[in-house]
């Protein structure tokens, strides 16, 4: 068995023993950043293997959260069905999304993106006989039927590993996306699109699937959120939150696939206690990444492989 396989072995029964030992209140945290994790592996492969920077993507969260919790609240869905559906219906519109905004390049569909973040937000806060409006919506705990023992309500254990889980599936199936064909092809448009292009990468389908798989996971991140914390909010989506996102996936190291744990770990730390700067903690953040694009460009695993001279990227 070599090293490696000792060390994942290693970190896996950590995450499992976790709950038996921890502090609630700790659980709790990490279930919530397990969240963080799959919402900015999404964004991670759309910012940092095709190079398209998204301010917006706490509004692609937000319809994932709001459709699940309406698909149960309205149509009487499993929580379940309407998360995968809030998911499917996320990437769709980022797929249609795609056609237009992925017209823009650069600084442009940032700010492309930024505003859509903005109209989301309005949506969410605004139209509130179907969000609720500024008080939002209650969600219910979700339950799971299983045969001979009825309906079992998810407690915190429950979710805790119902996150994680999704949480490793997340991240081996991007690995292998990454690895295939079609991460290939999304790097290259990073490196130099025009020459992708001559090269015959079809850049279009491309950019539109990669925002969608991204969105997929943004909505199935909000889903999750919504049903974990019982409730959704306009405030949970707003351009702050998609700031929190961005600064994960730099402080953890863009491209990277273990740079989303990382980054969030280091954010939810930092939040717990810039939580008193209320919205001036978002100066905070905005100083880090500035900090980490002129310093450590590679993140925290960039440090850690110039450290230990072993790549942490895959």
């Amino acid at each position: 068995m070599t090293r490696e396989k000792l060390v994942i072995g290693a970190v896996l029964l950590a995450y499992a023993l976790i709950p038996a030992f921890a502090p609630e209140n700790i659980v709790h945290l990490m279930t919530i950043t397990g969240i963080w994790i799959i919402i900015a592996s999404g964004l991670n492969l759309l910012t940092g293997y095709m190079g398209y920077v998204s301010f917006g993507h706490a509004g692609f969260v937000g319809i994932g959260a709001y459709t699940s919790a309406l698909l149960t609240l309205k149509f009487g869905m499993s929580f379940w069905a309407g998360a995968l559906v809030a998911s499917l219906f996320t990437a769709l519109f980022g797929l249609l999304l795609g056609v237009a905004i992925l017209r823009l390049s650069g600084i442009y569909f940032s700010i492309g993106t930024l505003i859509l973040g903005e109209i989301l937000y309005s949506i969410y806060y605004n139209w509130s006989p179907v969000t609720g409006g500024f008080m939002g919506l209650n969600v219910p705990p979700p339950e799971l039927a299983l045969p001979f023992m009825g309906n079992i309500s998810f407690e915190l254990m429950q979710w805790y590993y119902f996150v994680y889980l999704l949480v490793f599936l997340v991240v081996g199936g991007l690995k292998l996306l990454i690895d295939s064909h079609f991460g290939k092809e999304i790097i290259a448009i990073r490196e130099n699109e025009s020459l992708s292009q001559s090269l015959g990468v079809n850049i279009n389908q491309r950019k539109s699937q990669c925002l969608a798989i991204s969105c997929f996971l943004a909505g199935m991140g909000g889903a999750l959120f919504g049903a974990f914390m019982g409730h959704v909010d306009p405030d949970s989506f707003s351009i702050a939150g998609s700031t929190e996102f961005i600064t994960i996936i730099i402080i953890g190291g863009l491209a990277s696939l273990m740079g989303p744990f990382f980054g969030a770990y280091v954010l939810i730390t930092l939040s717990l206690y810039l939580e008193v700067l209320g919205k001036w903690r978002m100066v905070v953040y905005g100083l880090i990444i500035v900090f980490v694009m002129i310093y450590a460009r590679s993140g925290i695993v960039g440090f850690l492989e110039t450290i230990f001279k072993r790549e942490f990227r895959k």
